[in-house]
């Protein structure tokens, strides 16, 4: 199934992947993961780059930039803070 990048960019601006970093973060500031050298976070699907960029990427490589996103955008859904409260009974 093929999804046009710009849906996916839509998306992924609606969920706040897109968070450009320093040269100098190695850490992601939704997770605090360890980020990848493009400074992605591979934990939460931060995407360490501006929007624009993968937009020009979209114009050469749709296939790459729509894997991409569908990938960032999966971990966001999936991310589950550590710590979190789920399944727990509210009498603790």
């Amino acid at each position: 199934m093929i999804v046009d990048p710009r849906t996916l960019i839509a998306e992924a601006q609606a969920l706040g992947l897109f968070q450009p970093h320093g040269a100098f973060e190695v850490h992601c500031s939704h997770c605090h993961a360890r980020l990848d050298s493009r400074g992605d976070c591979a934990t939460c699907g931060l995407i360490g780059r501006p929007a624009s960029e993968l937009e020009r990427r979209a114009q050469t490589d749709p296939d790459g930039t729509s894997n991409l996103l569908r990938a960032a955008i999966e971990k966001r859904k999936n991310f589950k803070p550590v710590g979190a409260r789920e399944g727990k009974s509210p009498e603790r």
